[in-house]
């Protein structure tokens, strides 16, 4: 069944004819340079036409959360099982440096100090998880997108680290329909993003690369946090509730979902969040503002050409150039 297109050019004409041949029902097949996937990242002064395929993958919109902040925004059963089965878990990026040492050991520092209080209450963990991870990505976006108004020129981050933001709100949000934190658990929250913010805000101001490295070790525990969850899921240490309906939503999951179904789609999240921040603090030491591009490899979207393969190469070169410029990062 055919998913949605994204068509990447500069000339309008393509797209037009791209819209045209699709009302008309002609036949797709997989010879176009048409680019289906999920758009990750800044395509500047290149036009971008998504055309919707199948219905069951249009999500409408919705005041609560931007429809693609996430790249499992439908996850059906047999996406789930496929997230499951094909999952590896990433390996601890290596610190090379001084100031690798330095994020990777508070983060080290953190979780311990976490275990201590919260011990095997994963939810409630969860709940203050998703609170404080929600901050760097709100942070980088928001300083990249000070600069780029200052510079007057674009930025290939900043989208994908407002995502991310969005994205952990709604983890936040789905665990809050499942839990109810306590008095004393509101509080070190609310104590804990007045500190975490400020320090965070100094931390990205003197080193933007030490603070994403520090991300991205802290998202690696959020993984590591995530499965020791589904195993206790599946051991009864924790109630398999059914998900939530904004869940069930926001990642197009089946409608009997549950909780375990849940956590494998926000684990996947926090994967990309890892590679993200590690991969960006990669670059900013090789002074590189390429965008990052991730694929999601559980759910591939047709590839479709409906209009005849001259008319691709009279149409779009521009669009073959991106093609081939624009690959997905690699895993780190």
């Amino acid at each position: 069944m055919f998913k949605y297109v994204t068509v990447l050019n500069k000339n309008n004409n393509l797209n037009k004819l791209l819209l045209n041949s699709i009302s008309k029902g002609n036949t797709f097949n997989n010879n176009g340079v048409v680019s289906a996937s999920s758009s990750i990242g800044s395509f500047a002064s290149f036009s971008s036409s998504k055309v919707m395929l199948d219905k069951r993958s249009e999500k409408p919109q919705n005041p609560l959360y931007h429809r693609n902040s996430t790249l499992y925004s439908f996850t059906p059963r047999d996406v789930l099982v496929k997230i499951e089965k094909d999952f590896v878990m990433p390996p601890s990026y290596e610190a090379k440096t001084l100031s690798d040492s330095f994020a990777k050991f508070s983060v080290l520092f953190l979780r311990k100090f976490s275990n201590l209080f919260f011990k095997e209450k994963f939810l409630h963990y969860a709940i203050v998880l998703e609170t404080v991870a929600a901050v760097p990505g709100l942070v980088g976006g928001m300083f990249l997108h000070l600069k780029t108004l200052r510079d007057m020129e674009s930025n290939n981050w900043i989208k994908i680290l407002m995502d991310e933001m969005e994205n952990e709100r709604m983890h936040l949000l789905s665990f809050m329909e499942l839990t109810k934190p306590t008095l004393v658990e509101r509080a070190m929250v609310a104590v804990t993003q007045a500190i975490y913010w400020n320090l965070f805000l100094v931390f990205y101001l003197a080193s933007p690369k030490t603070a994403h490295r520090f991300t991205g070790y802290l998202e690696e525990q959020a993984v590591l946090t995530y499965t020791h969850m589904l195993e206790d899921i599946d051991s009864g240490k924790v109630p398999n509730y059914k998900a939530p309906q904004i869940a069930i939503e926001y990642w197009g999951l089946p409608e009997d979902a549950t909780l375990r179904d849940l956590i494998l789609v926000i684990r996947q999240d926090e994967s990309d969040h890892r590679l993200v921040n590690h991969e960006i603090s990669n670059k900013i030491v090789l002074n590189n503002n390429e965008p990052i591009i991730l694929e999601n490899h559980f759910h591939k979207p047709t590839i479709v050409n409906p209009i005849g393969e001259e008319e691709i190469k009279e149409h779009s070169l521009e669009g073959i150039r991106i093609e081939k410029k624009i690959s997905p990062t690699s895993n780190l």
